[in-house]
């Protein structure tokens, strides 16, 4: 991929300029700046950026910039570029499936929060990592809609399973936390009224008293069947709803927005190559590049 530095007011000036043969990616850094800082004054605890949603070093350099002061990592890779760049950054280990030499980077880069919702990933962690200072979250997942990608089809342990998961934690001599993921593209605040009341009960019956809770990623960018996400509404119930179910227990929050974050600032300008049957359009890009086969996320 080519970088072009020139400043355009708007991609359609480039392409009508332009006429490219390939696919032009639009990155516009003042848009990044302000739903960072959207999200770094308006949610009320750690905003971490998800990188695998874009891991370009330009993105991680622009929200370290604006504030952004953590990341959600999930592989090595990321891990050592995100050390590379910001260094001091704080970096959550939240992809709940490793092998020890993962965790071995991920100790030697200072990596000092994890997520696990297995017995066999926990010992993995019990057995490769100091537990002094080291937070564990244990991630569960509940029935919920409103969500254009259930990622509890590949994550998350079960309300019970999780309680049991926790107090081992605790056990341990890990920091006890609690983590969910509501969906990609969650456009109904409700799901995380569901999961941050199920947190409360998780911790209730394991008793433990959770460090933090991190209420995933899933906020929606503008794009999702055109509804304008209201952010600071959600961020509100977030923050009333924990109140409510944790009382003078109440964890401190965390979240891990990655589309949500990054997605209005990037537009991608493809070529129409062909229309067939009125309803079948052929683009110079496409999903099946990356071998996904995925309608519209």
């Amino acid at each position: 991929m080519r970088a072009v530095t020139q400043i355009w007011k708007n991609p359609s000036d480039y392409l009508r300029a332009n006429q490219p043969e390939n696919p032009v990616l639009f990155f516009a850094p003042s848009v990044l700046y302000a739903q960072a800082r959207l999200f770094v004054t308006g949610f009320p605890g750690l905003v971490t950026y998800a990188v695998k949603s874009n891991p370009q070093e330009m993105v991680i350099e622009n929200l370290w910039m604006a504030g952004v002061t953590g990341f959600d990592v999930a592989s090595p890779v990321e891990i050592r570029k995100v050390h590379a760049i910001a260094p001091t950054a704080k970096m959550h280990y939240n992809n709940p499936v490793r092998t020890p030499n993962e965790i071995a980077v991920a100790v030697a880069c200072g990596v000092v929060s994890y997520s696990v919702d297995s017995a066999t990933e926990l010992d993995k962690l019990i057995a490769h990592v100091p537990a002094r200072d080291t937070e564990i979250t244990v991630r569960f997942k509940l029935p919920v809609a409103g969500a254009a990608y259930n990622f509890g089809a590949k994550f998350g342990a079960t309300v019970e399973f999780a309680a049991q998961l926790l107090a081992r934690v605790r056990d341990a001599g890990f920091i006890p936390s609690l983590t969910f993921h509501p969906g990609t593209q969650c456009t109904d605040p409700a799901a995380w009224q569901s999961y941050i009341e199920a947190a409360a009960q998780i911790a209730q019956k394991a008793g433990v008293r959770i460090a933090r809770l991190n209420v995933g990623g899933g906020f929606p960018s503008h794009r999702e069947h055109e509804i304008v996400p209201q952010l600071e509404a959600t961020f509100a119930l977030i923050a009333r709803v924990t109140d409510q179910a944790f009382g003078a227990d109440r964890p401190a929050l965390v979240c891990e927005p990655g589309r949500g974050l990054v997605g209005d600032a990037f537009t991608l300008g493809t070529s129409v190559k062909a229309v067939r049957d009125g309803k079948h359009v052929f683009l110079n890009d496409g999903l099946y590049g990356a071998l996904m086969e995925c309608h519209w996320v």
